[in-house]
Parts: C-alpha cells; structure tokens; sequence
C-alpha cells in the first residue's frame, strides 16, 4: 500500500461533494462555505517511532511538532489560524505528570500561534504515543492560496535552506522549526501569487504536487537549491520535514532576498506539461534528472521517517 496511490483513490470521489466544499481533498487545507463566509480545515498526526523517538525527544517538543506541523499548512494557504482540537493516544505506563507535560507544551504552543487549543479527545492503550491534531483557519485578506495555480512562464520561490531536518538521533529542526505564518501572509499582501505548498515531504515530491494540480512541468536549478549544511542539493530535495514554503509568482516579481527575517531564493520555472514526462526536473549543467520521487511516501514499510 502506497499513500499517495490510495489518496488518489479518495480524490476520485471529490466530485461528489455538495456545493459547500469549495477546496476538496488533495490540497493543504479543505475550504467549506458557512453562510457566505470560508472555513478552512486540516488535520494532521505524528505517531511515534514514524516522526519522532520517544526516547530522544522531550515531550515539550514533541507537542510543539504536534500543533506547528498543522499550522505550517495554515501557512501554506496563507490563511489566519482560528482554533485547534486534539485527539491523543497516550501510552498505559504513562504518568500522569507525562500526560500533563505533553498537553501543556501543545496549549502552548496553539496559543502562542493564536489557534488556540479548544478541544479533543484522549484514549489510553498498549500502543505507540499518537498525536492528532486538528486545525480551523480563515482567509488571509487575498484569499487561499492553492495549489493548482501555477502558471507556464511564472518562477519557482523556495524560502530557508533545505535537507538535514531530522538528525541520526531523531532530533533536529524538524522539531523546533517556525511555521512560516508571518511570511505567507506578507507574501500573499505583496504579490499575486499564483500557487504555494508548504515542503514536509521533500522539494521533489512537493513541487510535483503543485505541478501535478496546475497542469504544468517544473524545473528546478539544482545549483540554486537553498542546502542546509552537510547537504547536497539532491538530499536537499528529499529529505522533507523542512516546513518551508515554495510557491510560484510571475517571473516578472521582484520577490526579495529576505523577507520577514527569512531567506527566499528563486530555484526554478514553470513550462508546458509534456506528455510522460516527469512532473518535476532538475537541471543539473546540462543534464534533465527526474526529480518528481525526490521525496518522502508512506508506503506501508512500517520505517522509521524521523
């Protein structure tokens, strides 16, 4: 079992929604319509042995990575937070004090964000720590900003550096990562911007998901990707777990080097979607690599991802 083959299988039955769901599944956040005005929703988990280690982790952070993975897709639709629900299952031999400890670093941090905690669920079990979380967010003063936009001829923005977020040991900045909330809104008031993602499952793979909605190709700069230390440009594009947003502007914006204190750099274009060709490419000298499954995929293995 492949997770994006089966949610493919789940977009098949968009069409069948009523006319209140204006965003269906298979972008960042679904957009429904409540008596004129739109709510946009998620939910997203980490589980344990998958996205962090228990053993390595203080709780603080794993419930700071529990809210601030959900608002980075906030930030990928360059939306305004509103509130959050969690549903958590807690291991048995947990204490009490551990319960508390989780639950005060997810209060925390929702409210710090301002999408405060406001509700959920507990469940106690012989299983893994398990997180779910639940968030509600409204248009930023542009409205959402989806994937499928993209246009031929428009640049490819990435902002930070890329690769290297989870560490050997499970640490990392995947844990402690900012979600880029300021600095899609500020985007979004300064440029029209045609589509935007925000990067957990690598360069490749997410780029191909906004190439894939927009009916577009797009080619990367291999020597243009932002690499965090120790990184190449291809460990770059498929590490994930970097939380950074890449979006598509015309190529005419005079998009800036920083903006809200954080690095943007132009690493490619948009062409004409061609027939069985990759969704992705990267331009390395003057070869074409396929880039499309630089990324991470769920795919049943059971391994560990951070």
């Amino acid at each position: 079992m492949r997770e994006f083959r089966l949610l493919s299988k789940v977009y098949e039955h968009n069409a069948a929604l009523d006319a209140r769901v204006v965003v269906p599944p298979g972008d960042d956040m679904a957009v429904v319509r409540l008596d004129g005005a739109e709510l946009l929703a998620a939910v997203d988990q980490i589980v344990q042995g998958r996205h962090f280690t228990l053993e390595s982790t203080p709780l603080e952070l794993i419930g700071r990575k529990a809210i601030t993975r959900n608002l980075s897709d906030i930030a990928a639709m360059a939306a305004r937070p509103v509130a959050s629900l969690a549903a958590v299952v807690l291991p048995r031999a947990w204490s009490e004090a551990q319960a508390m400890e989780l639950f005060e670093a997810m209060r925390a941090t929702a409210a710090r964000y301002d999408c405060p905690l406001v509700g959920g669920d507990i469940s106690i079990a012989d299983a893994p720590l398990l997180c779910s979380v639940t968030v509600l967010a409204r248009p930023g003063p542009r409205g959402a900003i989806l994937r499928g936009g993209a246009k031929v001829g428009d640049a490819v923005y990435v902002s930070g550096s890329l690769g290297g977020s989870v560490e050997p040991d499970g640490r990392g900045r995947h844990l402690t990562f900012e979600p880029r909330l300021e600095l899609a809104l500020a985007l979004s008031e300064r440029f029209d911007l045609h589509a935007m993602i925000d990067i957990s499952d690598g360069l490749g793979r997410d780029a191909g998901h906004i190439a894939e909605m927009s009916c577009v190709q797009i080619v990367i700069d291999a020597g243009r990707v932002p690499c965090s230390p120790g990184c190449d440009w291809k460990r770059a594009m498929s590490d994930g777990e970097d939380y950074e947003l890449c979006f598509t502007v015309a190529a005419d914006a005079e998009v800036p080097g920083l903006l809200c204190g954080t690095a943007l750099t132009r690493v490619g274009l948009v062409r004409e979607q061609r027939a069985g060709a990759p969704a992705v490419i990267a331009r390395e000298a003057s070869q074409e690599i396929d880039a499309s499954q630089l990324g991470w995929e769920h795919d049943g293995s059971g391994g560990r991802r951070a």
